[in-house]
């Protein structure tokens, strides 16, 4: 493979990788030249921007309240914000950031209305400081995360981990944002529709690692490296090259992000 590739979302502060090193050199060797790494409450943000720091060019933070840590309070919601504020320069996007969908409390109408008021404060702020979202609302929360940013006027997102139906994809797409891949599109039907859907322009190719997955990925550790599998099955997906996905995906990412 010529092209270079970037996985644009990627937890390496995540426990399963006691030592992000060994991740992040086999991606470079796979031609995974870029890493985003985005942060779901105030200790993962921590370690991420330490990790960037480490990793320049190569690992790009965003700082993000994960809309699923119901166990995080106003207060660190409050200390993101301020992060934010004070990291404005070395980061690339807020998130991740957005609505709940799993576990018994999404369905709590107070955690509801809470959530939604904190996604938009967080969109007024990236639209304030010209960031990039990335957004975490799979299923129906896809359209709402989707009106709440619109009228924030956010200038660039990502759904990242994508499962709305094709109403909402289209208006996604039709509004300007971004919507990743994840290597589900290997193996999966639902995953493979939108790889055919999605123009080539909006489409990004993300690991969401450490979350497992099935098929040909079935007892292996999430790795940024398996972005390569990624755009081989998308490309043949699309009757199209493996380069012509990697950089179409890859100027995608750089334009979202700011990724020189």
């Amino acid at each position: 493979m010529r092209g270079i590739m970037i996985d644009s979302h990627v937890h390496l502060d995540a426990e399963q990788y006691p030592d992000p090193s060994g991740p992040i050199k086999r991606a470079l060797y796979a031609g995974v030249t870029a890493m985003v790494v985005p942060g779901t409450g105030p200790a993962s943000n921590r370690k991420i921007i330490d990790l960037a720091r480490k990793n320049p060019d190569v690992v790009y933070p965003a700082l993000g309240f994960h809309p699923e840590r119901f166990d995080q309070t106003d207060l660190d919601a409050d200390a993101v914000l301020d992060v934010i504020a004070n990291e404005r320069a070395s980061i690339c996007a807020i998130g991740e950031v957005g609505l709940p969908w799993y576990g018994a409390r999404a369905a709590d109408a107070n955690v509801d209305a809470q959530a939604k008021r904190r996604l938009a404060q967080f969109a007024r702020i990236a639209a304030d400081m010209d960031l990039a979202m990335i957004l975490h609302a799979p299923h129906r929360r896809a359209a709402e995360a989707l009106e709440i940013i619109c009228a924030a006027k956010v200038r660039r997102a990502v759904f990242h981990w994508h499962k709305a139906d094709e109403t909402t994809t289209r208006a996604i797409i039709d509004a300007g944002y971004f919507i990743s891949l994840t290597p589900e599109v290997s193996y999966r039907e639902r995953d493979q529709e939108l790889a055919r859907m999605i123009p080539v322009n909006r489409m990004l190719v993300e690991t969401d690692g450490p979350w497992p997955y099935g098929g040909q990925f079935a007892g292996r550790l999430t790795e940024p490296a398996f972005i390569k599998e990624t755009v081989a099955a998308i490309a043949h997906l699309r009757c199209t090259t493996i380069d012509d996905i990697a950089t179409a995906t890859t100027a995608n990412a750089r334009e979202l992000f700011g990724i020189g």
